[in-house]
């Protein structure tokens, strides 16, 4: 595909959404109604797995559609390294203008996952959204969001006054899912118990730190109640996401362009007693929503269950535009379904956890942590086949589950079949004989005071 019939691509990430609470995936809650009409005329993934359960490993592998093990980053390195190259940095050199519009410092300069935007806007600090946010919260919805409402003006400002000839590949990256929620109204109340204030609802603990460290108790209604706002935040979203869909209507860039939909990673809203998305591999925190509409390759209303994971986008951005970046050969990632071509099928998917206790320590030092020691420095990986999952662990007790009889993943059946779980570790271990990791571990992001501040505030960097 020569670079003037290049698509556009809008590539939107959802911080820490599960796609169980998308009413296209069957929850019975009416969250994501633009979203499903979105999938309704592309292609929605059913089985859509996330190679980590946090934002910075998640993020890079998608950037660079490899594993964690592979890229290495995680926890104990924040910066990614030369090695590999980056989904803005490829689609720069294959003629696109880059832009990207995102709410999470770990997707920064700092950590090298902003290489190769031609613009990059973080929605934090700049003197335009801070009027945006006053405008926000005084004159319009009487309330907070965490820059959904700016990042569209300015999107919808550039989408009108682009005369680029080139394609553009937009990254947008919304961040009202992620603890602790800020949501204008009405959305606010949305879901909430009948007679409940939104006053009320946020009296409940958001702090997860908090949550582990024992300092905030929360019982089942607790949990409900965060449910709820969650499922607010979700259906806010929802809209935003409608805003910029009928902006690409209106300026005749539709049909133009693949829109991807998905997020990092999930959230645990009480299963298995967790909140966010600390420490654990669940389906919660992996399951993710991905739906790709480009009438052009993906056929209206199509479902896929077969297993696939986020690090397959960027080898099926390869796919579409015929990109032959020899650096794109690092990828380990497949093309999606229907442009797996060759017939390549994933026998499995692979998530990685990596988890200390020093951001907890320095929160609270002198919580007695004790019930925490499991993870002290815990690594986790999860491997997964259609029927089984099995999560092992340097320092915990492996758990496996027969998925298709337990989707809950609430019985561990790991003691009673064992050799079933021996076959998954042997698959982990002549998984990991294939590539050597791309960047060393002890590198730590440079973040400014500021980004430090915010990362700490979301429950990051202790």
């Amino acid at each position: 595909m020569d670079e003037k019939s290049r698509p556009n691509i809008l590539f939107i990430i959802i911080d820490a959404t599960r796609a169980d609470h998308f009413s296209a995936y069957g929850y019975p809650r009416l969250t994501t109604p633009n979203m499903d009409r979105i999938a309704s005329e592309g292609v929605l993934y059913e089985n859509a797995i996330s190679p980590a359960g946090w934002t910075l490993p998640a993020t890079t592998s998608i950037f660079t559609g490899t594993y964690v093990a592979k890229h290495g980053v995680n926890n104990e390195n924040h910066v990614l390294g030369n090695k590999l190259i980056t989904m803005p940095e490829v689609l720069k050199r294959a003629g696109y203008h880059t832009i990207g519009f995102c709410t999470n410092d770990w997707i920064s300069e700092a950590t090298g996952l902003a290489r190769g935007f031609n613009e990059y806007y973080r929605f934090n600090y700049s003197r335009f959204i801070h009027k945006a946010k006053r405008f926000l919260n005084s004159v319009r919805n009487g309330g907070k969001d965490s820059w959904a409402f700016a990042i569209n003006q300015r999107i919808k400002r550039w989408l009108r006054q682009n005369k680029a000839e080139k394609p553009f590949f937009m990254f947008v990256h919304y961040g009202e899912l992620h603890l602790p929620y800020q949501l204008p109204r009405p959305y606010n109340t949305r879901f909430l118990p009948e007679g409940m204030s939104y006053q009320e609802a946020m009296r409940v603990n958001q702090d997860p730190k908090a949550f582990y460290a024992g300092v905030a108790k929360m019982n089942q209604r607790d949990f409900e109640i965060s449910k709820a706002l969650y499922d607010c935040a979700l259906t806010y979203v929802d809209d935003r996401v409608q805003e910029i869909y009928a902006e690409l209507k209106r300026v005749g860039q539709l049909d133009q362009t693949i829109i991807i939909i998905t997020s990092d990673h999930g959230e645990s809203l009480g299963e298995h007693g967790h909140f966010d998305h600390y420490y654990v591999l669940y389906d919660c925190l992996l399951k993710v929503p991905l739906i790709i509409r480009y009438p052009q390759l993906f056929p209206a209303g199509t479902r896929i269950k077969k297993m696939v994971q986020t690090l397959d986008i960027l080898p099926t951005l390869k796919e579409i535009l015929g990109l032959f970046d020899p650096e794109l050969n690092e990828m380990q990632g497949l093309a999606l379904p229907p442009l797996d071509k060759n017939g390549e099928v994933r026998e499995f998917t692979i998530a990685e956890r990596y988890k200390d206790l020093k951001g907890l320590k320095k929160s609270y030092p002198d919580r007695d942590l004790a019930h925490l020691k499991q993870w002290e420095l815990d690594r986790k990986i999860a491997i997964r086949t259609e029927k089984y999952k099995l999560i092992d662990s340097t320092d915990y007790e492996p758990e496996l589950f027969d998925l298709e009889n337990d989707p809950a993943e609430q019985h561990n059946i790991f003691y009673e079949q064992k050799p079933i779980a021996e076959e998954l570790r042997q698959k982990i271990t002549s998984w990991r004989g294939t590539f050597t990791a791309a960047t060393s571990a002890g590198q730590e992001a440079n973040f400014d005071d500021a980004m430090r501040k915010r990362l700490e505030s979301l429950g990051y960097l202790g």
